[in-house]
Parts: structure tokens; C-alpha cells; sequence
């Protein structure tokens, strides 16, 4: 060696040092329909070949079952850490970053496991609860108050009407719950070996029981639903992180042994962050399973009088919900319940002819002229009217309609249910943004882009992302290592308005709108 090293020195040349090890950040996406999780390099591109996922199923009732879906995320980490290991080199996780469809919310017993489903959002069954919760607070003239207060409506999709129907309809159940967690919560304090770990302000955000000016939960509502404050666990930022796994998981991922987990955050905020909204200057537009229309927002400073500064909260605008990113950023927009699902499901029922010619045949025909008016409520809706009974309903049928034509007004219609977010988004937005889409309805749906644009009557550009809710989570957690961070992904396609379809669409959702009341009731 000592010769070696001489031999180095006489021909001018110096010993190289040992490579670095390749810094990777671990990126798990709980998904309503899947469980994904990706090894991200530090400038925010994945790398290729890590992505390990597995399916996931809700029961018919919108829950999920803890004791099928924390194994499984068990098993998908397990294959991502072999994908990565496969690859050879040496390498360092130097965080774990996540976030998880929103809401999840289970309860867990004082030793820790779970007694209950994982509900959702789409846990339609406290309809009766939500109703009266609601009634009862406008008899109180409290509801537009709790709508602020905490950002969230009251509706089946959040935690206050679905803990009032456990409690009227299983006690039992209930009074079995020593503690509440989100999904995410839950799996982090079983592989510490404890029985409760910390939930951030994004994911409480998504129960429904945060409040905004405290950033904690919301007392009144806590003691109104009959839940016990300490029953909760202690709310943070996302970017508080904790070190440190039990057996078996110290054994089977010992890559992660000394990586940071932060905190999970709603998936939202990852596709926002994912696609290169993080302003009020674009505006990310998502359909996947659902869809969702939501801008980032600053946390603005007002003066106290002292001159001290306090976080000063923008209005929620009405129909809307706004959830906290961490405690400087807000999430603001809506969310349906259905986007992609419709089609999916009206391919299905219709069957009549393969996707591709089904789409083709929608594409041929002009804007709204197959005499349809939809409600797009397969599942019921969710922003901006929150109807807890709404249902699909399809108006104006003839033995003229032919499949293409229902295909072609469903994504009409679910693009107008857009255009009432977009326009209450509006008053937040920064002059000339723009919309940003994303997610895998619309990637290869050319003619669903097009009639959002002219829905709109502003262009929709489609950007080159992979995974962009996974992509988020990364970003995130490179802005919580306060680490550079990664160009917005690049625009691939633009759909521009056309001005004569949009005078159609104006028209279509005015008869919408009159469908809605007479259907729903809220005229």
C-alpha cells in the first residue's frame, strides 16, 4: 500500500477519495386506490426501476381494512428497498416522505391496534349525521363559523358526522376506542413500537376537526361529536421527523434505521407540489379516481396593534375547503368525488365498444349537442354543493342517445362542476395564472383537456410528470431538509379555449345548475 501510495505521488497524480454515497429520498404514496412507493434522487427525479405498488380495495361502504392495508404497505416498502438494492452502489435514505389519501382515520385500542375500519372520505353512511349537525348549527347560527373555523364543511367526507353516526349506531364500537389516528399515524407508531405517534396539520386539516387560527384541533367541535381531547394526538408540522424502527422492521428495511420519517401530509398537497403549482400563479387541476381544482396560498401577517405580527387567515371561499400545507402554506379548492371513476364506470356498464373507439366517436361530436344534462354524483358530491343524497342523474335521454353521447356529456359535466370551483378560486388567484393538469384520467385523454379548456375558457397545460403526488412528498421533504429543489416539470401539451364552445358550456351549465336545484332540492 505504502508503495502504492508513493507511486501516486512521483507521477503527480492524488489517491481518489471513496465515492459518496447516492443520497435517496423514500417516497410513499397511500392511495385510495393503490399503495406506490419510489426512491427520489435529490434533484427530484425518481429513479427508475425502484417503484413498487400494490392495489388497494374499499369495501362497498368506502372503508378500509387496517389489517389488510398496513401489510400491504409493509410489502410495498419491502419491494421498493429490494428494487433499490438491486441496483447496486452504495446509497443512503436520507429521508422518508409521505402522504396518504385524505381523510383516513381509524381508532385504535390503548395498546395501539386498530378496533376500527379505516374510514374515508368516501364513508357515505353518516348522510342522517351530517344533515343533522348541520341543521343544528345553522338553528345555532354556527355553521358558516365551524366552515371557517375549521376550513371544512360538515359532510359525510370528514370526521365530525361520521364519529356521530359510531356513536348513535355502534356504541359499542366507540366506547372501544382509546385513541384516534390517521392511517399514516398508525403505521408510523407500529413500527416504532409505540402506542401513538404525532399526525401533521395537513392530515388533521382533512379530518374536519382542525382549527385554523390555533392550527390544533377544534375544542368546540371536539365536545360537540363526544370525543375526548385525549383521545388525539399531538398536532406538527409536517416537517417534524422521528428516527428510529422496531423489530421485525429494524431487520427487514435496515436502510431506514436512521432515516428521518417525516410526517405525512394529505395527497393533494403532493400533487400540487408534484406538479409545479406551489403559488397562487398556477392552479393544479387533478383527475384521477376523483378530481380536485386547488391553489397554494401563502399563511399572510397581520398586525396586532403592538406591532407584533400574528398569522392573519384568507376567507375560505364559499363551497371550498382550505387545509394547511405546514404553518406558513394553505391548500385551497375543491374536490369531486367522482372524475375518472364515472368513466371508468360508464365504459364498464356500457360496454357497447372498446375505450379507444368509444373516445374517438366522443371526440366527433360538436360541444353539448347531445341534448344531455348530467349531475356527475356517482358516489355523491362533494365541493362546491356538499349535498350528502346527491346522486347521478342523467337528463334528457332518447332513443337518439347512443353511448358516445352519455361519454361525451359526462366529461362536459364533470368539467362544469370545475368551473364553479374555478370561480370561486378566482379572488385568490395572482393575475394570468394558469392551470397545470395532471393525473392519470387526463394524460392520454385528449378530449377531456380540450373541454375542460373551453369549459374554462383558459388553457389547460399539461405537464410531464410521473407520480406526482409521490414527486410532492420528495419536494417536501427536500424543503424540510432545506435542500435545493427541482425545475417545475416541463409543459408537454397546451389545450387552448376555443371562445364559441365556451358560449355552448355557459349555456350547459346554467341548465346544470337548474337540473341541480330541482334534483337536489336547494332551490
Amino acid at each position: 500500500m505504502a508503495n502504492s501510495n508513493l507511486q501516486d505521488m512521483q507521477s503527480g497524480t492524488n489517491p481518489q477519495p471513496p465515492e459518496s454515497p447516492r443520497q435517496l429520498i423514500l417516497a410513499v404514496d397511500l392511495g385510495s386506490s393503490s399503495v406506490r412507493a419510489s426512491a427520489y434522487q435529490t434533484n427530484g427525479l425518481r429513479l427508475e426501476g425502484t417503484t413498487e405498488f400494490h392495489p388497494t380495495e374499499q369495501s362497498n361502504d368506502g372503508t378500509f381494512d387496517p389489517q389488510i392495508l398496513a401489510p400491504l404497505t409493509e410489502d410495498v416498502i419491502t419491494g421498493c428497498l429490494k428494487r433499490v438494492r438491486s441496483l447496486g452502489g452504495d446509497f443512503q435514505f436520507i429521508a422518508s416522505a409521505w402522504t396518504s389519501f385524505a381523510m383516513s382515520w381509524l381508532g385504535l385500542d390503548a395498546a395501539g391496534n386498530p378496533v376500527t375500519p379505516v374510514y374515508t372520505y368516501a364513508d357515505a353512511r353518516s348522510g342522517p349525521y351530517a344533515d343533522m349537525l348541520r341543521s343544528e348549527l345553522a338553528r345555532q347560527d354556527g355553521l358558516q363559523d365551524t366552515w371557517q373555523r375549521t376550513g371544512t364543511p360538515v359532510h359525510t367526507a370528514y370526521a365530525p358526522a361520521q364519529l356521530l353516526r359510531l356513536a348513535a349506531e355502534e356504541p359499542a364500537l366507540m366506547t372501544s376506542v382509546a385513541g384516534w389516528r390517521t392511517l399514516a399515524s398508525y403505521l408510523f407508531s407500529r413500527w416504532r413500537g409505540l402506542a401513538s405517534a404525532p399526525i401533521s396539520n395537513s392530515e388533521v386539516g382533512w379530518t374536519g376537526l382542525l382549527n385554523r387560527n390555533s392550527i390544533d384541533w377544534d375544542e368546540q367541535l371536539i365536545q360537540r361529536i363526544g370525543i375526548a381531547s385525549d383521545q388525539l394526538p399531538a398536532v406538527l408540522d409536517y416537517t417534524n421527523s422521528a428516527v428510529g424502527l422496531t423489530e421485525p422492521w429494524a431487520s427487514l428495511w435496515p436502510e431506514l434505521v436512521h432515516t428521518p420519517f417525516f410526517l405525512a401530509v394529505g395527497d393533494g398537497v403532493g400533487a400540487n407540489l408534484g406538479s409545479g403549482c406551489t403559488d397562487n400563479r398556477r392552479i393544479a387541476l387533478t383527475i384521477g379516481t376523483t378530481g380536485a381544482m386547488r391553489v397554494v396560498i401563502p399563511a399572510s401577517s397581520a398586525s396586532d396593534g403592538s406591532g407584533r405580527t400574528e398569522p392573519s387567515l384568507q376567507q375560505t371561499p364559499a363551497g371550498l375547503w382550505s387545509y394547511p400545507i405546514d404553518s406558513h402554506r394553505w391548500l385551497v379548492g375543491g374536490s369531486l368525488t367522482d372524475g375518472g371513476s364515472l368513466y371508468s364506470w360508464l365504459r364498464d356498464t356500457l360496454a357497447s365498444q372498446d375505450g379507444e373507439t368509444l373516445l374517438a366517436a366522443a371526440a366527433e361530436l360538436t360541444p353539448d349537442a347531445h341534448g344531455l344534462t348530467i349531475l356527475p354524483f356517482l358516489r355523491g358530491e362533494r365541493a362546491p354543493g356538499w349535498a350528502t343524497e346527491a346522486a347521478l342523474t342523467i337528463s334528457g335521454m332518447s332513443p337518439a342517445t347512443t353511448p358516445a353521447h352519455i361519454v361525451r356529456a359526462s366529461f362536459e359535466a364533470v368539467a362544469l362542476r370545475f368551473r364553479l370551483i374555478f370561480d370561486r378560486l378566482q379572488p385568490l388567484l395572482a393575475p394570468n395564472s394558469e392551470i397545470v393538469a395532471s393525473g392519470g384520467a387526463l394524460q392520454d385523454n385528449v378530449l377531456w383537456r380540450q373541454i375542460l379548456a373551453d369549459v374554462l375558457q383558459t388553457p389547460v397545460h399539461l405537464v410531464n410528470v410521473d407520480e406526482a403526488t409521490s414527486r410532492g412528498a420528495a419536494i417536501l421533504a427536500l424543503q424540510a431538509l432545506n435542500l435545493p429543489l427541482p425545475p417545475d416539470p416541463p409543459t408537454v401539451h397546451t389545450s387552448m379555449p376555443d371562445k364559441d364552445a365556451g358560449a355552448f358550456y355557459a349555456q350547459a351549465l346554467r341548465r346544470q345548475q337548474d337540473l341541480y336545484d330541482r334534483v337536489i332540492g336547494l332551490s
